[in-house]
């Protein structure tokens, strides 16, 4: 597709926020500059989302995990070698993970 047609189309991108009581989702208009280039996100006017459905939509657990999930998730955590990053510090991963 050249850049001519692609001038043609409105591109937009869903943005998606998730919290443990609330999901919003948005439409952004993607604005490009003369030269074809990114340039910025701008208002569309698509219809609001009532609700998203898909791999990736309402994530989270609709409650918090109590007392005892917590701690065997941090069990599995550690027996698969993870620990806490503290604060200040910085993460290097081995070049074989990079």
């Amino acid at each position: 597709m050249t850049l001519l047609k692609i001038f043609q189309f409105d591109l937009t991108s869903l943005t998606a926020g998730e919290t443990g009581r609330k999901c919003g989702q948005k439409f952004l208009r993607i604005i490009r500059s003369d030269g074809g280039k990114f340039f910025g996100f701008g208002e569309s006017n698509l219809p609001v989302l009532a609700k998203v459905e898909g791999r990736f939509a309402q994530i989270l657990p609709p409650k918090a995990p109590d007392y005892k999930a917590r701690l065997f998730a941090q069990a599995l955590l550690q027996v698969k070698g993870l620990t806490i990053a503290k604060a200040g510090t910085t993460v290097r991963l081995p070049r074989s993970q990079c």
